[in-house]
């Protein structure tokens, strides 16, 4: 059953970010769940509760060789508190910068809406 509710978390997580699933044959290799251009994630699908702190911690270190120029974020999903979904955890800086592109962006928007009068 977890099993099945791993794979799950890693192909909706890979939709949501428009990237794809990595598989890795051999299980023994150390790999991420997952990348798009700009980002690569690890998925964790628990029944129980964990330090998210170690946790994310332990995953950026391990993939920080293979991540490169791709951000790093951790996608969790605990079957104890589904009514929370899922969750991304991300380093505050990295939080700050997407914070400040999609300000930009709207500002952007906002601006072109006032020169096209729509």
């Amino acid at each position: 059953m977890a099993y099945q509710g791993w794979k799950e978390l890693e192909r909706r997580h890979a939709k949501r970010m428009g990237g794809k699933r990595l598989w890795r044959p051999d299980f023994g290799e150390s790999m991420p769940d997952g990348e798009n251009e700009r980002e690569t994630w690890d998925a964790k699908y628990t029944i129980h509760n964990f330090a998210i702190v170690s946790l994310f911690e332990k995953c950026e270190a391990k993939y920080r060789a293979f991540t490169g120029q791709r951000n790093f974020h951790l996608v969790l999903f605990a079957k104890k508190r589904r009514c929370v979904g899922d969750l991304v955890v991300v380093r505050a800086d990295r939080y700050a910068e997407l914070c400040e592109k999609e300000a930009l962006l709207d500002s952007q928007v906002e601006a072109f809406k006032s020169v096209t009068g729509t």
